[in-house]
C-alpha cells in the first residue's frame, strides 16, 4: 500500500488525521498507530517552525508505505536545508535547568523508528523514517 498526502504546514491536525486513518486501514495496532502518529506530528512541527522562517504556509510532501512487516514514511519539503540525523543527542542525565534546549523530538522520533536517513536532493530535504510492525519501542 501507499499513499501521498500534501501537508498544508497551517493545517497539520488535518493531515495527521488523515495518517492515522490510513494506518487503521491497515489493521496496524493502536500502539504502532500512534508512535507513527507521533513521529509525523514532530516531524511536521519541525518543519512548520524552523523550515522557512517566513510565518507564511508551505507545503511537506509525506508518503506513506507499507510492504508485509516495515511502514515507511518519507518528508520532502523546500525548507532551509537541514539534516535531523546529524543533531547530536540530548544530555537526558542532565537537570533540567542545564540542558541544553532542543535535540528531545529528534531524540523521540529515532527512539520510536527502526531507521532513519536524510538527503538533500536539490532543493528538496528528504527524511526517510522505518518502522518494523512489532517493535514498539519503551521510550523511557
Amino acid at each position: 500500500m501507499e499513499r501521498e498526502f500534501l501537508v498544508a504546514t497551517g493545517r497539520l491536525v488535518a493531515s495527521l488525521d488523515a495518517l492515522e486513518t490510513a494506518l487503521r486501514e491497515e489493521s496496524l495496532g493502536d500502539a504502532e498507530v500512534l508512535d507513527l502518529r507521533l513521529v509525523a506530528e514532530e516531524v511536521l512541527t519541525n518543519v512548520t517552525k524552523y523550515g522557512h522562517g517566513d510565518g507564511r504556509e508551505h507545503a511537506v510532501r509525506l508518503r506513506l508505505s507499507l510492504a508485509a512487516t516495515v511502514v515507511r514514511l518519507e518528508f520532502s519539503d523546500d525548507g532551509r536545508p537541514f539534516d535531523p540525523l546529524a543533531a547530536a543527542p540530548p544530555d537526558l542525565e542532565a537537570e533540567m535547568e542545564e540542558r541544553a534546549i532542543g535535540g528531545l523530538g529528534i531524540h523521540l522520533i529515532r527512539s520510536l523508528v527502526d531507521g532513519a536517513e536524510y538527503n538533500r536532493v536539490g532543493d528538496l530535504n528528504i527524511l526517510i523514517l522505518t518502522k518494523h510492525l512489532g517493535t514498539l519501542r519503551d521510550v523511557t
